[in-house]
């Protein structure tokens, strides 16, 4: 009992230094910039950190072509591929802001008051 409620005082003492340093996560994340990629380079897909679109290029070979369903699927995979690179990203940010810290684990420390 006492082991949970040491766990317990040890993250809420931390929690005003983990707001302070979840704030400057998120403006680092609200300035990522990932690139998908997919067809070998021919398609790439640039996606910010709060999950924007912001730039497709598609290599002018693909457009000589007449594989339009070959074409779709390589601007979704780029895409799939871009938004895992921007999840990771974010998952990075995170854990550095929290010191590593499980918010799981303190959610549920907390009876699930976190989310």
């Amino acid at each position: 009992m006492f082991g949970n409620m040491g766990k317990m005082m040890e993250a809420l003492s931390k929690m005003g230094d983990i707001k302070k340093q979840m704030e400057e996560a998120q403006k680092r994340i609200s300035k990522i910039k990932v690139i998908g990629i997919a067809g070998a380079g021919m398609v790439n897909v640039t996606i910010t950190g709060d999950n924007r679109v912001v730039d497709v290029k598609i290599g002018k070979e693909l457009l000589t072509g007449d594989d339009v369903k070959m074409l779709e699927d390589l601007v979704i995979a780029a895409t799939n591929d871009a938004l895992n690179k921007v999840k990771e990203s974010i998952a990075h940010e995170m854990k550095n802001a929290t010191g590593g810290l499980d918010m799981g684990e303190l959610s549920k420390l907390l009876g699930g008051k976190l989310g």
